[in-house]
C-alpha cells in the first residue's frame, strides 16, 4: 500500500502540470482510483478509447489508471522497470495548452500561471524550468515537447523531470501529453518509445 500510495501522489503532481485543480486528499484518491481493484489491461485499455488507442504500446508498459478527474478525462500509464509516469489528458476549458505555445513562448508562462492557482495545495510544484524543446511522433503526428523539470512540495521526492506535449486530433481537439519521474531517473527515450505506440482511437482516426 505504501508504494502504490507513492504512485498516486507522483500522478498528481503530474496532473497538476497540465491544470488539475485540488484533488482533495488521499482519501478522495482511494475512493477515484479504485485503490484495491485490479482490472485486466484490456479492460482498461477499452475504457481508454475515448482517449486513445494504447492496444500497441510495449509490454514494459502498463495503463495503471483511466479515470474522469473533475471534469477531466485522463488515461495514466507506467513504465514498469524505472515507475516513470505516463500521461495522455483530452482537452477541457481548464486546459489551456497549445501546440502553437511551444513556439511562440507562451508555454512557461501559461504554466507559471497554472501553478500560481496551486500553489495553496499541499503538494504543488515550484521553480518550473524548461530545459530543452524538441518534437516526436505520437497518434500519427509529429508533436511539440518541452522537457522540464520542477521542485515538489510534501513529498518523499524533491525534483522531477519530465516531458510535456500537445497532439490534436481530427476534430481539432487537444490531447496533453506528459511523462515524468523522479529528476535523476527521467528518460525521453521511454517516454518517446510509448507515446509512438499511442494511436488516435477509431472515434478519431489518423489521418
Amino acid at each position: 500500500m505504501g508504494c502504490l500510495k507513492f504512485i498516486i501522489k507522483v500522478i498528481i503532481v503530474i496532473l497538476a502540470v497540465i491544470g488539475f485543480r485540488s484533488l482533495g486528499g488521499w482519501d478522495w484518491c482511494v475512493k477515484t482510483f479504485h485503490i484495491g481493484e485490479k482490472p485486466t489491461q484490456e479492460s482498461i485499455i477499452e475504457k481508454s478509447m475515448d482517449v486513445a488507442d494504447f492496444s500497441k504500446i510495449p509490454d514494459e508498459y502498463e495503463i495503471s489508471k483511466s479515470a474522469n478527474v473533475l471534469g477531466y478525462r485522463a488515461v495514466i500509464a507506467q513504465h514498469e522497470a524505472t515507475g516513470q509516469k505516463l500521461a495522455v489528458v483530452n482537452e477541457n476549458k481548464g486546459i489551456k495548452l497549445t501546440k502553437e505555445d511551444f513556439k511562440n513562448g507562451q508555454l512557461k508562462k501559461k504554466i507559471d500561471d497554472i501553478n500560481k492557482k496551486l500553489s495553496y495545495q499541499y503538494i504543488h510544484i515550484e521553480d518550473f524550468k524548461i530545459l530543452k524543446q524538441g518534437t516526436m511522433k505520437t497518434m500519427g503526428q509529429t508533436v511539440p515537447y518541452a522537457q522540464f523539470e520542477a521542485e515538489v512540495t510534501n513529498l518523499p521526492i524533491k525534483k522531477i523531470k519530465g516531458m510535456i506535449s500537445v497532439a490534436q486530433d481530427n476534430d481539432g481537439k487537444n490531447k496533453i501529453i506528459v511523462s515524468a519521474n523522479d529528476g535523476g531517473k527521467y528518460s525521453q527515450i521511454i517516454a518517446e518509445q510509448f507515446f509512438k505506440n499511442v494511436k488516435l482511437s477509431k472515434t478519431s482516426k489518423e489521418d
